[in-house]
C-alpha cells in the first residue's frame, strides 16, 4: 500500500465545547467544522492527564501517564522512550516536531532556550514551547521578520521560571487582553508559517512515496488569553455565557481578594473564543496548503488539544481537576482515503476516545505494526459504526510525595478518588454539570442510590487502573 501522511494538530488548554461542529455555533471555528466535515469529530474525547506535561508524552507514545511515571508537569520525558513517530520512522517515513512539543521543563533560570533542543527521533524539530517569554526559535522568527515588534510580541514568563521575570501583561485565564503585536507574527501564525513551509518542502517526495508525519504544536488558548483584536470584535460579550458554577463557587482574583464578577467572565469567554478563532483561521492555512499541494486525500488529519480550560466553572481557572472542564478536549479524526474502505462525516457522540488513542490510530492507519506497548485502542475501526469503544475515560493526577488523585467518567457517573482517601462522586443522570459532590459529607445517613453509584464507581475505577498498568518489563525466563 501507499502509506499515507499525518498531520497531527493540536492546541493548548481547549475545551471540548469550543468547536462550532460539535454543536457550539457560538464560538467560530469554520476549518476546524471543515475538517471534522471530512471525517469524524469525537464529543467525549478525554485526557489521560489534564496538565501539559504528562498528556503530550501518554499522547505521543500511546502509554497512560502511571505507565511512564509522569503525573504531573515538572518530570521530563526520556529521550529513549519509543513515540508513533519513531515506529513512523522505521517504515521509512520523515518525522517532523513544528511549534510546542514540552518534553523539557522550560521554566528554568538553567534552562537557555537558544541552545538546540533534543530531537527526540524527529528529523527536522522545530521547538517553542512558550509564546514569546524566551529567546527561542519564535522569537527568532519575529525577529527575522520585524525586529521592531519584538518587545510587542514578549509575554510574562510563566509563575514557575525562576530566572529574571518578564512583566508585560497579566498571564491569568481571568486577566485577558489584546494582543500588542502585528496579527501575523503572533505564535500561532508562527507554527502555522513553520508548518505550511515543512509541507512545501517535503510535497515532492510525499507524492513520490516518502510519507511525512508532521505534529503541528499550538500554544494557544493557552494563557495568556490574547488574541489579536480582529478576532475579539467577532464577539459581543453580552452574548457570553456564564461559567457553571454551584452556589458559592467563583474564582476570586488573589491581587483583589474579590469575586470574578460576571461581566468580567464574559469578557474572559469573549477573548478565549477569540483566541480560538484566531488558531482555528491559522490552522485554515495548514488545511489550504494541503490542498494547494495535492496532499489532502493523502493525508491522515488529527485535531486535538492537550487539555481542557475551567474557565471559571466550579469556581476555577486553568487546569488539573477532573471535573470535564479540565479532562474533556475536541478530538477530530480525518482518514486518508484509502481503497475498499469508505468513511461517512460524522459526529460521534456515544465513544469514550482518549488522548493514549491517538499512537495506536496512526499506527492503524499507516499499515504499520502497532508496538504492543501502546496501551490504547485505535480509533480507525469507528467510521460508520455505534459500537462503544469503551464505557469509561480514565485519568489521574498526581505530585510525588504530595497530592494526586485517579478519576473514572462514564455515561452515569464522575468519580475521583484522592491519595488521602477522599472521595468524589457526581450522578450524571441529575447533575450535568458536576456541581453536586455525592460525597461531600461522607457521614451523612446512607442513601441507597448513592451507595450503588459508589459501589459501581469504585469497581469501574479499581478496573481501568488495572487495566492500565504496564505488562513491561516482559519476562525473559521462567526464572
Amino acid at each position: 500500500m501507499k502509506r499515507p501522511n499525518v498531520l497531527l494538530i493540536w492546541t493548548d488548554q481547549q475545551r471540548w465545547d469550543t468547536v462550532g461542529a460539535g454543536g457550539f455555533p457560538l464560538v467560530r471555528t469554520p476549518n476546524l467544522d471543515r475538517l471534522a466535515a471530512r471525517g469524524t469529530l469525537f464529543n467525549r474525547a478525554f485526557a489521560n492527564c489534564p496538565v501539559c506535561m504528562p498528556s503530550r508524552q501518554s499522547a505521543l507514545s500511546g502509554r497512560y501517564p502511571g505507565t511512564l511515571g509522569v503525573r504531573c508537569n515538572g518530570i521530563e520525558m526520556p529521550t529513549d522512550v519509543t513515540c508513533f513517530h519513531s515506529v513512523l520512522a522505521a517504515h521509512g517515513y520523515h518525522t517532523a516536531q513544528l511549534g510546542k512539543l514540552h518534553f523539557l521543563n522550560h521554566a528554568s533560570a538553567y534552562r537557555d532556550h537558544r541552545e538546540p533542543h533534543p530531537t527526540y527521533g524527529f528529523d527536522t524539530c522545530i521547538v517553542s514551547d512558550e509564546p514569546g517569554c524566551y529567546d527561542d526559535p519564535y522569537i527568532a522568527w519575529v525577529a527575522a521578520r520585524d525586529p521592531a515588534a519584538v518587545d510587542l510580541c514578549r509575554v510574562d514568563t510563566p509563575p514557575a521560571w525562576t530566572g529574571t521575570p518578564i512583566r508585560v501583561h497579566p498571564r491569568n485565564t481571568h486577566e485577558p487582553y489584546v494582543f500588542d503585536g502585528p496579527e501575523d507574527l503572533t505564535h500561532s501564525a508562527f507554527v502555522a508559517d513553520i508548518t505550511c513551509d515543512y509541507l512545501r518542502g517535503r510535497a515532492t517526495r510525499a507524492r513520490d512515496g516518502e510519507p511525512f508525519c508532521a505534529i503541528a504544536g499550538f500554544y494557544a488558548p493557552h494563557t495568556p488569553v490574547n488574541p489579536p483584536s480582529r478576532f475579539v470584535d467577532w464577539y459581543d460579550p453580552g452574548r457570553m455565557p456564564l461559567p457553571v458554577r454551584a452556589n458559592g463557587e467563583n474564582f476570586v482574583d488573589p491581587g483583589s481578594g474579590n469575586p470574578v464578577s460576571d461581566d468580567q467572565w464574559r469578557t474572559v469567554k469573549q477573548h478565549y473564543y477569540a483566541l480560538i478563532s484566531h488558531v482555528d483561521e491559522c490552522i485554515g492555512r495548514i488545511l489550504d496548503t494541503l490542498d494547494e499541494l495535492g496532499l489532502s486525500d493523502d493525508t491522515l488529519v488529527i485535531f486535538t488539544s492537550d487539555h481542557g480550560e475551567n474557565l471559571g466553572d466550579h469556581g476555577l481557572i486553568q487546569k488539573s481537576q477532573w471535573f470535564d472542564s479540565s479532562t474533556r478536549v475536541p478530538m477530530i479524526v480525518k482518514p486518508p482515503k484509502l481503497p475498499a474502505e469508505t468513511v461517512q462525516p460524522r459526529v460521534d457522540d456515544a465513544s469514550f476516545v482518549e488522548l493514549v488513542d491517538i499512537a495506536p490510530t496512526i499506527t492503524d492507519y499507516c499499515g504499520v505494526p502497532t508496538p504492543p506497548f501502546f496501551q490504547g485502542r485505535s480509533l480507525r475501526r469507528r467510521a460508520g459504526t455505534d459500537a462503544p469503544l469503551r464505557d469509561s475515560a480514565f485519568f489521574e493526577y498526581g505530585v510525588p510525595g504530595g497530592p494526586g488523585y485517579k478519576a473514572v467518567r462514564t455515561d452515569r457517573y464522575l468519580y475521583a478518588r484522592h491519595r488521602d482517601g477522599r472521595e468524589r462522586l457526581y450522578d450524571l443522570e441529575t447533575d450535568p454539570d458536576q456541581c453536586a459532590d455525592l460525597r461531600a459529607d461522607p457521614a451523612r445517613p446512607a442513601d441507597p442510590r448513592v451507595t450503588a453509584l459508589l459501589h459501581d464507581a469504585r469497581g469501574t475505577l479499581l478496573q481501568r487502573i488495572i487495566d492500565a498498568d504496564s505488562a513491561y518489563p516482559k519476562r525473559t525466563a521462567d526464572y
